[in-house]
């Protein structure tokens, strides 16, 4: 997939994905799949940087998402915490403020921010607790 780019932030324990470009809701899970299991398989959080990507994913398919989504049924990748960073002029903010607010009715640690530092710093420094 050639929309999003991935990399591990050893020092600070997260992975870090990059979104760019139109993502559709089929490329959003397979992001969140890679990126929870990429973190999972380390002991990580992860911080989604999608200040260059533009969702394209239905208002309904966000709430659908944290209840539907293989991933968030197995409890080592559910237990990642993770930070989504976007833009203050995105079109989605609404979609992902909705999905936070659904994600954290199910259980899920996902925060929307704006500026990065502040969203690494919810992250921490330390990897989460295993299982």
């Amino acid at each position: 997939m050639d929309n999003f780019d991935i990399f591990l932030n050893h020092e600070r324990c997260f992975v870090r994905i990059t979104g760019c470009g139109d993502i559709s809701q089929a490329a959003g899970e397979e992001i969140v799949t890679i990126a929870r299991t990429t973190a999972a398989e380390h002991g990580y959080h992860v911080l989604y940087d999608m200040t260059k990507a533009n969702m394209k994913v239905y208002f309904s398919s966000w709430f659908e998402l944290p209840r539907k989504l293989e991933v968030f049924k197995n409890p080592k990748t559910r237990q990642v915490k993770a930070a989504v960073l976007i833009d203050k002029d995105d079109k989605s903010i609404d979609d992902y403020k909705f999905y936070e607010v659904v994600s954290d009715n199910v259980g899920l640690k996902i925060r929307i921010f704006f500026d990065e530092e502040t969203a690494v710093e919810w992250l921490g420094n330390e990897a989460p607790e295993q299982l």
